[in-house]
Order: structure tokens, then C-alpha cells, then sequence
């Protein structure tokens, strides 16, 4: 499954998961992420930046936001907090850590992975998602998932190339 970003948010904006943000601008945003990490950005990640995602279901997007009038409102730090690790936050999970797209060079397409706040963001914890569009479906499901009881490894279902992700093994196998 190659599924493109603007694919995947498109179909969660018609399952009603996916919010977007206002007063967006995309171009900006990306140029001012590649200028803070001081390289090109993947190809899945300026997607996703121009798709203007600011939710998907309880999951705030880490993004930066514009304004014509003071310029970016967002600190720096909200997208360089994982550079050390060679990553860029993308979403909270709502408890104080982070999911992160992987910006290892040489990467061609990038994994997710969950970085915890009370390891001080220092390592990629587990695999969240093989790609950035396998993410997002696996985000949009995860409260519902609870809810209804799935199975264990449920994921595998929409991802089923979690478990080879090269940095950090599945949320089964961290341990």
C-alpha cells in the first residue's frame, strides 16, 4: 500500500476525523520547517504541511501557524525538539509526548515512531506507523480501537510493515 498524505487525509475528513486548520499557509510553513532543520523536507512531510492538518480526532497536529500581521505565533521548538534524534514531531499524543516522522538522510520513506516525554525525547520508543499516510490511518483508529475492544496487533491490518520499521519495534515489542 502506497497511499499518498493528500489520499489519506481527504478520506478522514469525509469519515468526519480530520480538522483543518485556518488561515493556513502551506508554502510558508514548509519553507520555515526546512530553514529550522536545515534540510529538504521528505516528500510525505511538505504533503502533509499542505494539507493543513490541524487534528485528527483528539490528536493536535505540530505544526506552525502564520500570522500576516506578527508573523509565526508558533515557537521554533515546537518542530526542532527531536533534531538531535533526527526527527520532526508531527502530533501530541495529549500526555506530553510525541509522534514523529523520521528524517535519518538516506531515508527514502520515512517511518512514525512515539517519543516519549519521560525519556526526554532522547530515543524513538516504538513504531507508530511504516509511512506517514499508514500513520494517520492508524491515529484515526487508535481511540476506537479501545473502544471497541480490538484485538491485539490490530494494526498489522492497516500497516502490516509496522514491525519492520528499522529505528524502534512495534508498541507490541518495545517491552
Amino acid at each position: 500500500m502506497n497511499t499518498s498524505v493528500a489520499t489519506i487525509t481527504a478520506e478522514l475528513e469525509r469519515r468526519g476525523l480530520l480538522e483543518r486548520k485556518r488561515n493556513c499557509h502551506p508554502d510558508r510553513e514548509i519553507a520555515r520547517v526546512a530553514e529550522l532543520l536545515g534540510r529538504e523536507l521528505p516528500h510525505d512531510l511538505a504533503a502533509f504541511y499542505g494539507q493543513s492538518v490541524a487534528r485528527i480526532g483528539d490528536f493536535q497536529s505540530i505544526t506552525l501557524h502564520w500570522n500576516d500581521y506578527v508573523g509565526w505565533r508558533s515557537p521554533d521548538e515546537y518542530v526542532t525538539q527531536l533534531v538531535n534524534v533526527d526527527a520532526v514531531p508531527i502530533f501530541y499524543d495529549g500526555c506530553g509526548s510525541v509522534y514523529g516522522l523520521d528524517l535519518t538522510p538516506g531515508v527514502e520513506n520515512p517511518a512514525v515512531y512515539f517519543f516519549d516525554h519521560e525519556s526526554g525525547f532522547g530515543r524513538a520508543d516504538w513504531a507508530a506507523g511504516s509511512s506517514l499516510a499508514r500513520f494517520l490511518l492508524l491515529l484515526a483508529d487508535q481511540h476506537r480501537s479501545y473502544e471497541e475492544g480490538w484485538p491485539q496487533k490490530w494494526q498489522l491490518k492497516i500497516d502490516p510493515d509496522i514491525e519492520r520499521c528499522p529505528r524502534a519495534p512495534a508498541i507490541w515489542g518495545a517491552g
